[in-house]
C-alpha cells in the first residue's frame, strides 16, 4: 500500500470513530462538541446524528 491509501483509510476511520461516538452521545442524551466559525460550539448530539444520517 502506498502512503495515499494509508491516509484513506485513517480518514475513513475516523468518520466511523466519530459517527459511533455521536451515536454513543446521542442515546445518553449529551452534548457535543463542535468546531464551527472559528468557534467550538457545543451541540446536542441528536441532532447532529441527525445531519450525518441526512447528508
Amino acid at each position: 500500500m502506498n502512503k495515499k491509501s494509508y491516509s484513506t483509510l485513517a480518514m475513513n476511520a475516523m468518520y466511523r470513530a466519530s459517527e459511533k461516538a455521536t451515536e454513543k452521545a446521542a442515546i445518553l442524551d449529551l452534548s457535543i462538541p463542535v468546531w464551527k466559525d472559528g468557534k467550538i460550539i457545543f451541540m446536542k448530539a441528536k441532532d447532529k446524528l441527525q445531519k450525518l444520517r441526512i447528508a
